[in-house]
């Protein structure tokens, strides 16, 4: 179709075509009356003169408008422009479920029945509003970053009764996911989508579909005659009890299927506890054995060992094998009507390898090969060059209508920065602005202590600098608290302690010995310590001093000379004497010299004697004899 106008509609201002399909263009655009982003679907204008083509497209956009649940596309607006039929619906962020199993191989089985549940709650919330979806399918399922499920595409859903496909050969849908009567052109009902959501589950838990095919006829007449295999035989890893619920949404009777999406999610909350579930149909419950090696070479030609029937079962199965036939009969029937009727007006093209290739160079074979490209999206890659193709869908070898569409996914290569150098030793404000800038998401780490950093500023960084990572990663980032803390003691009494052993426990207690100071002590022995400096209690740093006050014992007595007193007159001695800090002893002598009596004629101890001050001195003094 022509390229769309800039606004369009006089409301939507086209962005980016975001992809093609079976029958529209995808555009993203801005809805400037809501000001919000949104996904228009805009029919091929070589269908719009096509009354069926545009009655399918209408008929989406009434199916899906009336569903309002957070697992189905919100569709906001229809309508027509410049001969356009378009949709606007809820733009989704994200990746189809085709793409993730593309990519990932087959999902692990808790991701499986999370995937599933939410589908499934979609379809029964639409089921209540009596919609069928009739083309469930990985391609029409978009997850979200937040890993939310979004079912898209009501574009040949049906509602109620009028949910018919009677004409012979008119196959809707693809062919991998349709159930036996959707090939048959029988009525469809709930249990239908239940089928589809079990060949999708299928595809979730082994990565691949039960049934391929050259052709959609091929692959349709699978679905109604060949059993599928189970999928434990291709991922033994697979639980029974979901294996179980496996095959029986995939029984070929719809009334052996789940007949609700409610049944079925309960089933899937039961393998989610590991308990038991409904029960398969009998021909799945039959296959009891898969030989391991042919597990391992062709899982479609498995050997299935079977328990053997009694000979009333036989005759049973003998006329349901008539009936089978019968039934493959009718449906050769209705795929030769279908060849005639549209196979010959489609020629098939396989799909060109363009993986790898330039834009251009991709577009030029595509185009060479009878095929259109579209880009889809572009992305960053640490491995494709800026400007070749990352992917393509379909892959390559696939086989699709001339003139159909390949969407591309352009690299715009890598999406790596460095982180910057110089940020430790910096502040935290700036280095927060420099990865800022450079398309960094900063986090700050718990701050921690460095003696080298001063405090407030950046220890490390994680990744260091110069690092390659990729855009909007994160870089955390630690910051200094400056030096650690010296520890806190307490200090210990060791007073009346002996210098020595004061000493070690003071060592003990991570504290040094300060100044050590004697002093007399008429109460604390000798070498004992009489004091401390802090006093004990105190808390102090590691590593402080104490200083200690250490006991000399008594103080000694004065030491002092023994005046000569001798010649003296007995008062003038004493007194001498008791200047000198001395006592004195008085004896007499009777004497004959009248010059000696009232003089000292001797003392002891004798003149010049160090003695104690307060020692006693005797002296003897003269007296007159006689009467």
């Amino acid at each position: 179709m022509p390229e769309l106008p800039k606004i369009f509609d006089n409301r939507y201002e086209i962005v980016r075509l975001l992809g093609s399909g079976g029958m529209a263009d995808v555009y993203l655009a801005r809805d400037i009356h809501l000001g919000r982003e949104v996904a228009i679907k805009v029919l091929y204008g070589r269908y719009s003169r096509d009354e069926e083509f545009v009655t399918r497209f209408r008929r989406e956009a009434q199916a899906a408008a009336g569903l309002n649940h957070p697992h189905i596309v919100s569709v906001y607006d229809r309508g027509e422009s410049d001969g356009s039929y378009y949709i606007a619906m809820e733009y989704l962020e994200g990746k189809s479920l085709k793409e993730l199993i593309a990519e990932k191989g087959r999902l692990p089985t808790d991701k499986a029945i999370f995937v599933a549940r939410q589908i499934l709650q979609a379809l029964q919330f639409a089921h209540e509003h009596n919609v069928i979806h009739r083309d469930i399918k990985p391609q029409n399922i978009v997850i979200n970053g937040r890993g939310q499920v979004k079912v898209t595409d009501f574009g040949i859903a049906r509602a109620g009764a009028s949910a018919k496909m009677t004409e012979t050969g008119s196959i809707l849908g693809t062919a991998q996911y349709l159930s036996p009567e959707q090939a048959k052109g029988k009525s469809v009902e709930q249990n239908s989508d239940m089928y589809s959501v079990g060949i999708v589950l299928y595809e979730m838990l082994t990565g691949q579909v039960p049934f391929e095919g050259e052709n959609p006829v091929a692959i349709a007449l699978k679905h109604i005659s060949d059993e599928p295999v189970p999928p434990q035989a291709l991922v033994p890893s697979i639980p029974d009890n979901l294996n179980t619920v496996v095959m029986k949404a995939l029984a070929k009777d719809a009334h052996d299927r789940y007949r609700t999406a409610e049944e079925f999610i309960a089933d899937l909350e039961r393998c989610r506890a590991n308990l038991p579930v409904s029960p398969a149909p009998v021909a799945a419950a039959r296959t009891t054995i898969i030989r391991p090696e042919a597990r391992r070479a062709d899982p479609a030609s498995a050997t299935m060992v079977r328990q053997a029937p009694a000979p009333q079962e036989k005759k049973s199965r003998r006329k349901w094998l008539y009936l089978l036939i019968l039934l493959a009969a009718l449906a050769l029937v209705g795929a030769g009507v279908y060849l005639l009727a549209f196979a010959q007006q489609t020629v098939m093209i396989s799909v060109p390898n363009v993986v790898g290739m330039s834009q251009q160079q991709a577009e030029n074979t595509i185009r060479n090969q009878g095929l259109q490209p579209a880009v889809e999206s572009q992305e960053f890659s640490d491995t494709v060059p800026a400007g070749a193709v990352i992917r393509q869908d379909p892959q390559a070898s696939a086989r699709i209508r001339k003139g159909g569409t390949v969407n591309l996914v352009i690299s715009k290569g890598s999406d790596k920065v460095a982180v910057p150098d110089g940020l430790t030793g910096e502040t935290a404000g700036y280095v927060e602005d420099k990865l800022k800038e450079a398309g960094l998401n900063p986090e700050r780490l718990p701050d921690a202590y460095a003696s080298s950093v001063d405090a407030g500023n950046v220890i490390s960084v994680d990744p260091p600098s110069g690092t390659k990572v990729q855009k909007g990663s994160t870089v955390k980032y630690t910051v200094s608290k400056g030096p650690v803390p010296p520890k806190q003691v307490t200090v210990p009494d060791v007073t009346g302690l002996t210098q020595s052993d004061a000493v070690a426990k003071l060592g003990d207690a991570g504290l040094k010995t300060g100044d050590i100071t004697q002093q007399y002590s008429d109460t604390v022995p000798n070498g004992e310590v009489i004091s401390q400096n802090p006093a004990a209690g105190q808390t102090v740093k590691a590593g402080d001093t104490v200083g200690l006050v250490v006991s000399e014992g008594q103080k000694p007595p004065a030491k002092v000379a023994v005046p000569d007193v001798t010649g003296m007159s007995q008062a003038t001695a004493v007194s001498t004497l008791s200047a000198a800090g001395l006592l004195t002893t008085v004896t007499e002598v009777a004497t004959a010299d009248p010059t000696q009596v009232g003089v000292v004629m001797q003392q002891n101890p004798a003149a010049g004697t160090m003695v104690n001050v307060d020692s006693t001195v005797a002296i003897t003094v003269g007296k007159k004899s006689g009467p």
